[in-house]
């Protein structure tokens, strides 16, 4: 055995196909016809709202759910019909299912005993993985002498100290507060891009989402909705979930059409319009973000390069590095983040305002 988990793990990173999988509960369709290629050594993120079909997938990859149609492939391995102890797949859970009674060393060490590997070997495997999450010094406590980070770092430890050929997290942040949240994912990052890891993470949280994964797959109702890069993902929406689900989003419905051979979209009440560089006539909507648009008095010289939309303060909220405003544009309430200096007066509730919208931000979808 090598002697390094890194130098393991890496030269076998393997990738995850799913082939028409389909999964029921009864008469409940909770997988639809999924379609996934994970490349070896990826980041890959699960993402949607409770009860998408998320975790079902992740447990379907390791065996612990069987699809009525579709293949799972591991590498250029068929597992649709192993059972899990058979995949060679690490699972971190979400309440990480620490043996309380156990040292760290002994929960570590405990799936490298079940398979009888020769002590001398358990040992120096076990040692290597608390060092790569740095906790060795803590080998002798138990669970309950640790933080939740260091819990959570402990039960990453036992799964890549068995060596799997993918390693599969789901929802492992969910039980930190939010300064640890964003700490551990950092760590858990640069652990995976250590061990050149095929990973597989399911959150429903899309900053934990767009900060650790290579690429996405937004799912909603057991269909996969769109897949890419966090930033293609946030830029190109190829629908109105995708766009409203990454990040925050202004959505105004209306009508498409040519306007003396120029592509116009217009509101439905006529208080939005703007030009579209490309698009297909007919109802649908446009999507754009809230720091697309700045805020300026309703007096103040148009800028160029965007459309001026009038509308009235009706909200706003101090977010620190944001004034975020909610304005009345007919009967539309778009949101803008202002970008706020220390002494800067908000504007406030009542005050007519124009924002700009800068055209090249506009997203135009069916």
């Amino acid at each position: 055995m090598n002697s390094d988990l890194r130098e393991t793990t890496g030269a076998s990173a393997v990738g995850v196909k799913l082939d028409g999988i389909n999964l029921s509960f009864g008469k409940t369709h909770v997988l639809k016809g999924i379609e996934l290629q994970i490349e070896p050594g990826e980041f890959f993120a699960f993402l949607g709202p409770s009860g998408c079909g998320k975790t079902t997938l992740l447990r379907l990859i390791a065996g612990f759910e069987s699809a009525q149609e579709g293949r799972v492939i591991i590498g250029d391995q068929e597992v649709s019909h192993l059972p899990p102890w058979r995949r060679n797949l690490g699972m971190v859970f979400q309440n990480y299912a620490l043996w309380p009674h156990m040292t760290v060393r002994k929960n570590v060490a405990f799936g490298l005993e079940e398979r009888r590997v020769p002590r001398n070997e358990i040992k120096e495997r076990v040692d290597l993985a608390l060092e790569l999450v740095g906790l060795l010094e803590f080998a002798r406590r138990r669970p309950s002498q640790l933080s939740g980070g260091q819990q959570q770092r402990v039960a990453l430890a036992r799964t890549i100290v068995i060596e799997p050929k993918v390693l599969l997290l789901d929802e492992p942040l969910s039980n930190l507060d939010a300064k640890l949240r964003v700490q551990m994912r950092r760590e858990l990052r640069q652990l995976q891009r250590k061990l050149s890891l095929t990973t597989i993470f399911v959150t429903h949280d899309q900053e934990e989402a767009n900060t650790t994964a290579d690429r996405i797959a937004v799912i909603n109702d057991g269909v996969v909705q769109q897949i890419g890069t966090p930033m293609e993902l946030y830029d190109r929406p190829a629908n109105l979930f995708v766009a409203n689900f990454l990040g925050v989003a202004n959505v105004v419905e209306g009508v498409m059409a040519e306007d003396d051979g120029r592509l116009e979209f217009n509101s439905s009440d006529g208080a939005v319009t703007v030009p579209m560089a490309t698009g297909q006539q007919g109802p649908g909507s446009i999507v754009f973000r809230p720091q697309n648009l700045s805020i300026r008095p309703r007096d103040a010289a148009p800028l160029p390069g965007t459309t001026q939309l009038n509308g009235t303060v009706e909200h706003k909220e101090f977010l620190g590095s944001v004034v975020r405003y909610r304005v009345a544009v007919g009967g539309h309430l778009i949101l803008v983040d202002a970008s706020y200096q220390r002494g800067e007066e908000a504007m406030p509730e009542g005050t007519p305002v124009t924002l700009c919208l800068n055209n090249d931000q506009v997203i135009g979808l069916i």
